[in-house]
């Protein structure tokens, strides 16, 4: 049984910017990861750390975007490193589900914009956007999104996010009610400190050497 969910994102994120995840159900890690990748095709560079892909993008010629991923339980998930705040996520993903059995939950939050903007998740299912909302909507957007917005309307409300007026709680709370509804789980370990394989997605060149980096 995988007991570690995702709460923890709001305690500890996986990079300086924050975070920026899928999961996926009836997808591949490895479709999951080209379905994410823009303009080339991602390229496979073998497996790292956190922080060996950090350091591995930082001494690059070029301002990069990649993912590590792999398999937890059910749920196929990426982890996104580098360059990613504005490259990828929200206004990327509308085709991330493609297919009937398809499911893909966004989490996003740039804990270092300026503007704060607050932290997002959103649901993809059968091909469509299916339900979305802000994880702090104090002073942001109550709303929540989309045409199957009920499936977790009342565990927002129960909750008490719509009203919660300090940010870090509401976002535990958001993510808790995420976590319970959807049956999401991360693998907090090996994502904060083990290695996992890992691919440039966004930013690179089609024909970089992809034995460039064994290890980190």
């Amino acid at each position: 049984m995988n007991t570690d969910g995702i709460r923890w994102l709001a305690d500890k994120t996986p990079t300086w910017y924050g975070y920026c995840i899928h999961l996926a159900r009836g997808l591949e890690a490895v479709q999951l990861v080209n379905r994410i990748a823009r303009g080339p095709a991602p390229v496979f560079i073998g497996e790292y750390t956190a922080e060996g892909i950090e350091t591995y993008i930082n001494s690059q010629d070029r301002e990069m975007a990649a993912v590590r991923y792999g398999t937890h339980g059910d749920l196929a998930f990426t982890v996104a490193h580098g360059y990613w705040p504005g490259e990828l996520g929200p206004g990327y993903s509308n085709h991330l589900s493609r297919n009937s059995g398809e499911e893909v939950f966004e989490l996003y939050y740039e804990t270092q914009n300026p503007k704060a903007p607050p932290p997002q998740f959103t649901f993809y299912r059968d091909g469509e956007y299916a339900c979305g909302f802000h994880m702090y909507m104090h002073t942001w957007s109550h709303e929540v999104t989309g045409p199957d917005a009920t499936l977790i309307q009342a565990d927002i409300e129960a909750a008490g996010i719509h009203n919660e007026d300090r940010r870090e709680t509401a976002h535990l709370k958001s993510l808790d009610v995420i976590q319970n509804r959807f049956a999401l789980t991360l693998p907090m370990g090996q994502i904060l400190h083990g290695s996992l394989s890992a691919a440039l997605v966004h930013g690179h060149h089609v024909d970089l050497d992809s034995s460039a980096g064994a290890g980190g």
